[in-house]
């Protein structure tokens, strides 16, 4: 990470939600701040937590908007302290970083029966994809088909 506190990089449109393709981020602006030593992939020049809770949605997740950071941890994905100590940065504050493994969850739960059979919700999600798509006069992804 290159600043202090750590910058959120962000969709330039909403200013408050995550940017679609980091890549296509890099290309366009890491360059142009003089602050930023050239770009190497995998050296933890960027970190993008898995989730960041906010206090308020409507403002972005800077440090003083941050209620807590969640890195979750899948096998045989291993404890990283440095990556722990990158989101406190982020954060502001160890104490709003959590770290969860699949035993953290209640996965013990009954399983639940859907009410809707999944072709249908997925023709429905398609149909709401297109809505969206034409509300926004094509700024939000394209929608999916299914492919059943």
């Amino acid at each position: 990470m290159t600043k202090n506190p750590p910058q959120p990089i962000l969709d330039s449109q909403t200013g408050n939600s995550p940017h679609g393709w980091i890549p296509g981020w890099i290309s366009k602006y890491w360059d142009e701040d003089p602050e930023h030593p050239p770009f190497k992939p995998g050296k933890g020049m960027i970190r993008r937590p898995d989730v960041i809770i906010v206090q308020n949605p409507n403002r972005p997740p800077t440090q003083d908007n941050i209620k807590q950071v969640v890195e979750m941890k899948f096998p045989p994905d291993p404890h990283n302290r440095e990556q722990l100590e990158d989101y406190a940065a982020i954060a502001g504050n160890k104490n709003k970083i959590v770290e969860m493994k699949p035993s953290d969850c209640d996965c013990g739960q009954e399983n639940q029966r859907s009410k809707v059979p999944v072709e249908q919700a997925g023709w429905a999600v398609a149909i709401a994809g297109g809505v969206m798509f034409v509300l926004t006069r094509g700024r939000s992804p394209r929608p999916m088909i299914p492919a059943y």
